[in-house]
């Protein structure tokens, strides 16, 4: 009967679509290992405060899942220029220590890991 197979060609069309949507696919998938494009790292866990009281300001060490693979942890009162006063905190929870800061400034706490990577853990200003 002519005209039957009206639809026939709507499955070579659809499969055809299908078929380009899995290579182009497959070829993303193959190029981003191919060329290095990875998973981004999770973020590095390590919980520190800065809190003022009077002149004073102290800084508290929390603890985080990243903990045991800190190496040190860097407090900068004015901002990172290496003219500002710094000092370090000790790696483990529970470690505080007191600054004298009369008046507002930038805050900022690095820790640098086992990786040599570093992480701002607080920047504000207090």
């Amino acid at each position: 009967m002519a005209g039957a197979d009206i639809e026939g060609g709507v499955s070579e069309v659809l499969s055809t679509i299908l078929m380009v949507a899995v290579v182009v696919t497959l070829a993303a998938i193959v190029a981003s290992l191919v060329f290095g494009i990875g998973l981004p790292e999770e973020p590095k866990t390590v919980v520190v405060t800065a809190t003022r009281s009077g002149d004073n300001v102290t800084f508290i060490v929390h603890g985080g899942m990243n903990m045991d693979r800190i190496t040190e942890i860097t407090c900068w009162i004015g901002g990172t220029d290496p003219e500002n006063e710094n000092f370090t905190l000790e790696t483990r929870a529970g470690a505080t220590k007191s600054w004298s800061v009369p008046d507002a400034t930038r805050i900022v706490v690095v820790g640098k890991f086992e990786d040599n990577e570093s992480w701002i853990l607080v920047d504000k200003t207090l």
